[in-house]
């Protein structure tokens, strides 16, 4: 009998030790619920942050090919609306696939390139550039509709006037 009661206070003490109160449930959850509150935006706010610094390097990659074009046949390489027919012109444009940006390059013509400042967003401005015989090209990155960056515009130009 000694050893029956013995194991009935045991089980009972442990018992009544053991699990979790709503209350402190409760506070757990609220506790995870800040925690996404804060995080979840900072998430969000890194991803378009990437996407963009992205877009930045693909600019600067088109513009120092279109350099090394110029340096080799004295000309820019035409115009191209799309990363296919860049990419066709300029074997070194590889901007990978995914891309939440469309790229295009413009010719524009002789003497004329982006104004400075450039307008962010760019709303397809251009201005007379200090030499009138110089020609010159604008490449264009847009972003994609339902990306994180829909609606951002960046550009670049031959002189390197850019509004990023």
């Amino acid at each position: 009998m000694k050893d029956e009661t013995k194991f009935m206070k045991n089980k009972k003490n442990y018992s009544s030790v053991s699990g979790f109160t709503l209350t402190e449930l409760l506070v757990v959850i609220a506790i995870l619920g800040i925690l996404l509150v804060i995080a979840v935006p900072s998430y969000l706010g890194q991803q378009k942050r990437a996407a963009r610094s992205e877009a930045f390097s693909n600019l600067q990659n088109l513009r120092l090919l279109e350099e090394q074009a110029y340096a080799e046949n004295a000309t820019y390489v035409g115009p191209a609306a799309n990363e296919a027919a860049i990419t066709a012109l300029m074997s070194g444009f590889r901007p990978g696939t995914g891309l939440s940006f469309t790229y295009a390059i413009t010719s524009v013509a002789n003497g004329v390139g982006l104004p400075n400042p450039v307008p962010v967003p760019y709303d397809g401005s251009t201005a007379n550039l200090p030499n009138a015989n110089t020609p010159c090209f604008i490449a264009t990155a847009t972003g994609n509709a339902g990306s994180r960056v829909a609606g951002d515009v960046f550009t670049i130009d031959c002189n390197n006037n850019r509004n990023f």
